[in-house]
């Protein structure tokens, strides 16, 4: 009756739960889970159009050197062409070949002659020439003497224009000395042929005298009259490279053209030194509207704040050569958006984007602390600490984001539109953290949050139905729904590019009572009827949008958010959603236990591999006396093999799934090694008597120190997967260490072969360096680190490292779970045994990083050492401690059952003390090799003898400070009372 009531109360959490869980089948698990993959291409630049003239309806992207591609769902990318054609001398137009070894000559001839010949001026039909592209771009040839026109053909942006009934593409033709010119092509497909209209606007007319960059070869004149000689105030060289003419003026490449709310047409351009500037488009034609006039504004010879020209429009960005490129204008919501690419676009060029709004279209643009986009003298305004941080930075270089395992880096150059279907999409180029320069085109969609600014997706668009609207809606998500364990990023401007930096995830928890917890401490909330998030982490507050977004290279759902400081600062979250998390685990854990398999040892049953934080795992069991509900295997009194039925169930908000395994508990008897692992056992700390003393000699007692700090060692219990009490190691500096100090059983013996050190560990930190064992004479010390970083130094020149943290990195020792670790030391070595070998849970790891010095010999390799100097230095140290004895100090760590052998423990023999070690067993009842049963009668009073209650355990290996009938272990020795 014992047993079933045991039973049945272990199983009444689970009863409970699934009266309000929905149950998740691991069929319907598989269905929720698959690898996803998207057709990538690389178009350098991309701008992005809806072509819903032509059949069939797609979005189209166009970018530098003539890339283009489409795609129906902004997901998958498919590469193509475009063709041009040459204005004939008649009128008349011939598409081109744009392949093969005629292509150059043909791009020539495709700029050379326009087919526009008259446009309005002041009312009146005036004649517009001939403006040879060609002729204007190639007339200062670069450092080598060559150009070609494939080469410079960047930065293309398209429009339909409705007037017209046509296509319109405004293209830079790039020049070496900022001799470049925005030139307008149209037709009736994407994809050509395009025809030269026109050029639009030019730059680089910076000489009086040099021919090759005349103004009269431009349409200055049209725009401001004829003049005598060139206007002062663009006469700017410098050595014949003109590198003067951009402290006032830009260059004029990466075009952008929009309509505004009115329907009027617009133009943006520019480049890095003379800064980003805008004019008003004739939509008549297509070409800059000769009719709308600028002042000259901010020009003097000294001053280079120039704000607006009667030639090149008004300036909205930029200038005094700090980085800026590829503007993007795009009206969203209640506000034009200006996007810029600040950096260089290179893998360590510090690439990135950056946003501004304006009511107007030719700005005023300001970032959300009102600081202007235009820059009124030189700053770096990307990368370092001390970097100018305006504009919102909606991205930057990340890694290790969802199940990504290569960075992004270097994003840019992008467009935006506010698509028909209302979602907005941000598309861009990306360099990755993979050692190449390649790029590829990405789509995130974009969102406004109640401040409204624009924060991006967490996720690539993956095909998700959210628009702004949704998000002024109520969420349909709860606080349960979104209660749970985040991974966030913090896209912050600081920034070490030179180096490769990436922002990666840490984890925060959002609690249902509106609290965050964790890395960062705050507070978040749900605007009232609305998916506007407001969270805060630590000082900094963030407004954004939650929603639930499917994940990249998975079609799991993921809860997700992105918001946006005042600073400008972006962060994302995200969580995979209850229903897919637990899809998820049952798709790639692999659980601890099999049916019908035979237990002779502990089983991890709350071990998850890769496990969801936000995923539970409860196990109960039908004999937990036998098999505890955490896998503890206690065979102490068990005559017979016993089938235990163990039941996993792993939840997840509203979802759970539940499995039972019939293992078959081993007796007593049966489980037992049939090897020795007790020979040579000369010390076992178990911390769970009050006097720590040493299970096998009660003489030998452990002490818990601290060096010139307030933390002590503290004694913790409660841990399910150990036997009574532990201790607990507090972080500290070198000479500010909190540490356990045990007499050394090996001092003064002689040790023949070598000895063997065994404990529990479970790490805390992931400290590379905090000392998990020391033993130290004199001078001389040898340790270990978390990074199974063997150290030894007989303090006169001789020295081995084996695993350096700075020359190797290991992660055999894990954090947050208890690993038995196992170092034997032998006198001997060859180039693959002996030495210091280091065992985690049984198995052998790694040990073939070596450096040294002995004597005037340095060492690299294993079998150079004189190990037999390891192994004297145990018998000289009078001490072992836990967290001291290297030059490093403490780690924060947990520790138990420390074993000592003074002989080297074989593989098998560390195999079997593995398998003791992971079970309920009591050390004690090894004290001096002895097993004693006394049949005669006993009683815990002080007649006969006296009983101390501090040496009294039952066979669990715990206190019992009043025996009644049975066996116990009684001063070391089991011992009946009866």
């Amino acid at each position: 009756m014992k047993k079933l009531a045991a039973i049945i109360l272990s199983l009444l959490p689970l009863l409970a739960a699934t009266a309000q869980q929905t149950e998740l089948t691991s069929q319907e698990a598989k269905t929720l889970y698959k690898n996803t993959t998207k057709k990538r291409v690389s178009v350098h630049d991309p701008s992005v159009v809806w072509d819903s003239i032509n059949t069939p309806n797609r979005y189209y992207i166009i970018g530098s050197h003539r890339g283009v591609a489409y795609s129906t769902d902004m997901q998958n990318w498919t590469g193509t062409s475009e063709q041009f054609a040459k204005v004939n001398e008649d009128g008349s137009v011939t598409t081109v070949s744009t392949s093969g070894g005629q292509m150059e000559a043909n791009l020539r001839q495709v700029f050379s002659r326009h087919r526009t010949t008259t446009i309005t001026k002041d009312g009146q039909q005036v004649a517009f020439g001939n403006y040879d592209a060609t002729d204007w771009v190639r007339a200062i040839p670069d450092n080598n003497g060559n150009w070609d026109v494939n080469g410079v053909m960047w930065a293309p942006d398209m429009v339909w224009n409705p007037v017209m009934q046509k296509w319109c593409q405004y293209l830079s033709l790039n020049g070496n000395a900022w001799n470049s010119v925005i030139v307008l092509l149209t037709a009736d497909k994407l994809t050509g042929p395009w025809v030269y209209e026109g050029p639009v606007v030019y730059s680089g007319f910076r000489s009086p005298s040099d021919q090759r960059v005349s103004w009269k070869k431009t349409d200055l004149e049209l725009v401001i009259g004829e003049q005598a000689s060139l206007p002062a105030r663009y006469n700017h060289t410098s050595s014949g490279n003109g590198q003067m003419w951009g402290d006032w003026w830009p260059n004029n490449i990466d075009p952008c053209v929009f309509y505004d709310e009115e329907g009027e047409l617009w133009i943006s351009y520019g480049s890095w030194s003379g800064g980003i500037w805008t004019l008003k488009l004739n939509k008549e034609n297509g070409l800059r509207d000769y009719d709308v006039t600028y002042p000259s504004t901010g020009y003097s010879s000294s001053s280079k704040n120039v704000t607006s020209d009667p030639y090149f429009g008004k300036k909205i960005a930029g200038g005094c050569y700090v980085s800026g490129e590829g503007p993007y204008i795009e009206h969203i919501g209640q506000y034009y958006y200006l996007f810029m690419s600040y950096g260089g676009f290179a893998p360590d060029g510090g690439y990135e984007m950056r946003v501004f709004r304006s009511e107007n279209p030719d700005g005023p643009y300001k970032d959300a602390q009102g600081h202007s986009a235009i820059f009124t003298q030189w700053v770096l305004n990307y990368g370092g600490a001390s970097a100018d941080r305006r504009g919102e930075k909606i991205m930057g270089a990340y890694n290790g984001w969802g199940f990504q395992t290569v960075g992004e880096c270097a994003q840019g150059h992008n467009s935006v539109i506010a698509a028909e279907d209302g979602r907005t999409y941000l598309i861009y180029h990306t360099k990755f953290n993979d050692g190449t320069i390649g790029h590829q085109v990405r789509v995130h969609q974009l969102f406004l949050n109640s401040d409204g600014w624009l924060v991006a997706a967490p996720f690539e668009y993956n095909g998700e139905e959210l628009t702004d609207a949704d998000m002024a809606q109520p969420t349909p998500l709860t606080a349960q729904d979104i209660a749970g364990t985040y991974d966030i990023l913090v896209h912050k401007y600081a920034m070490d590019h030179n180096n490769m930096e990436e922002v990666t995830p840490v984890q925060i928890s959002l609690e249902e009572d509106g609290t965050v917890r964790s890395t960062y401490v705050g507070t978040w909330a749900i605007d009232e009827g609305t998916s506007y998030l407001t969270i805060r982490l630590g000082a900094t507050t963030y407004k954004g949008v939650i929603l639930e977004e499917v994940m990249d290279q998975r079609n799991l759902h993921a809860v997700a958010f992105t918001a946006c400081s005042g600073s400008g600062v972006n962060v994302w979250g995200y969580k995979r959603a209850p229903k897919y998390a637990l899809a998820w685990q049952l798709n790639n854990q692999s659980l601890p236990v099999t049916n019908n398999q035979s237990v002779l040892q502990n089983l991890n049953l709350d071990a998850l591999w890769q496990g969801d934080p936000n995923v539970t795992m409860q196990w109960s069991s039908s004999h937990p006396d036998i098999i505890s509900e955490h896998g503890r295997y206690n065979p102490t009194g068990l005559t017979d093999d016993t089938d235990v039925t163990l039941t996993a169930r792993l939840s997840a908000a509203g979802y759970y799934w539940q499995q039972e395994f019939t293992v078959k508990a081993l007796s007593e008897q049966n489980a037992l090694p049939t090897a020795d692992w007790q020979t040579g056992m000369v010390a076992h700390y178990g911390f769970d008597d009050e006097a720590l003393a040493n299970s096998l000699n009660s003489g030998e007692q452990a002490e818990l120190l601290r060096q010139s700090t307030t933390k002590v060692p503290a004694l913790e219990d409660g841990d399910a997967l150990r036997n009574g009490r532990y201790v607990h190691l507090n972080s500290g500096n070198v000479n500010r260490e909190s540490f356990v100090q045990m007499p050394n059983p090996l001092y003064g013996h002689q040790l023949d072969e070598g000895a063997t050190l065994c404990f529990w560990l479970r790490r805390t930190d992931a400290n590379l360096w905090g000392t998990l064992y020391g033993f130290t004479a004199g001078d001389a010390r040898l340790f270990m680190t978390g990074n199974l970083y063997t150290g030894y130094n007989d303090g006169a020149g001789n020295w081995l490292d084996i695993n350096h943290p700075d020359r190797v990195k290991t992660s055999e020792l894990k954090t947050a779970q208890w690993q038995l670790v196992t170092v034997v030391f032998k006198r001997t070595a060859t180039s693959s045994t002996g030495g210091v070998t280091v065992y985690v849970d049984g198995v052998q790891k790694r040990n073939d990083n070596f450096n040294g010095q002995l004597g005037d010999k340095t060492i690299s390799t294993k079998a150079a050492f004189e190990y037999g100097r390891i192994v004297d230095l145990l018998t000289a140290s009078p001490t072992l401690c836990l967290g001291k004895g290297s030059f490093w100090g403490t780690p924060d760590a947990c520790f138990d059952d420390v074993i000592v052998y003074d002989q080297p423990l074989s593989l098998s023999q560390i195999i079997y003390l593995n398998q003791m070690m992971n079970r309920v067993f009591n050390f004690s009842s090894l004290s001096s090799g002895i097993e004693a049963l006394h049949p005669s009668p006993f009683t815990p009073h002080p007649s006969p003898f006296t009983l101390h209650p501090a040496s009294v355990f039952d066979m669990q290996g715990r206190h019992v400070s009043q025996p009644q009938k049975g066996l116990y272990i009684i001063n070391g020795k089991k011992q009946i009372i009866r």
